[in-house]
């Protein structure tokens, strides 16, 4: 039982960021914030061929 609320709580925390980091990317692309807070946050955008 433990062990399940663990990884529920795990699953929670990493939503939660994927959420936040999917909001911060769309504030990138609108302008709102720079590259160098991107990667102070630990997103890195991958760089076309």
């Amino acid at each position: 039982m433990k062990a399940k609320i663990l990884h529920k709580e795990t699953a929670n925390k990493s939503l939660a960021k994927m959420v936040a980091d999917k909001d911060s990317v769309r504030s990138y692309l609108k302008g709102k914030l720079t590259l160098t807070s991107l990667t102070k946050q630990g997103i890195k955008l991958a760089k076309p061929l």
